[in-house]
């Protein structure tokens, strides 16, 4: 290797750890703020943001038991079948499980479901997954809490 080659692999070297570093999940990195855009794209009824939220594979079970998978809840959202009118967060905890993310929390949710009025106070688990370098939601689960 002669040494006018050097700073060339080297900055080839530097290039690749960063991109194998950006797509595995950081010590600490909190989706929160994910989370509460979710929220916000749900009440703006905007798909184009959210598609890129969820993973391919996503389970998303609605506080009726309904469960449906990335492209029957994007429809369900683009059809104003369930209609949010706001998300409130209460309460959300987030952990860290062999690269994933988990969150529990509590939320008000206040909109039509089928056209008819509803407000709701839900406990929810979700998962998160980091692929293709950012986080999607794989998983949700809520119930609805007693008055």
């Amino acid at each position: 290797m002669r040494s006018d080659n050097i700073p060339a692999y080297l900055g080839a070297a530097v290039m690749l750890l960063l991109a194998a570093c950006a797509t595995q999940p950081r010590a600490g990195e909190s989706i929160e703020a994910l989370e509460r855009e979710r929220f916000a794209a749900m009440v703006r009824q905007d798909t184009a943001a959210l598609e890129p939220m969820l993973a391919s594979d996503l389970v998303y079970c609605h506080s009726n038991g309904q469960c449906e998978s990335r492209s029957e809840f994007l429809q369900t959202i683009a059809t104003g079948r369930i209609r949010y009118r706001s998300i409130e967060v209460e309460s959300l905890r987030e952990r860290e499980a062999d690269g994933a993310r988990i969150l529990h929390g509590v939320i008000r949710v206040e909109g039509e479901l089928g056209g008819k009025p509803s407000k709701m106070r839900l406990v929810f688990t979700d998962v998160y997954v980091r692929r293709d370098g950012r986080w999607q939601l794989a998983a949700w689960q809520s119930t609805v809490l007693p008055p």
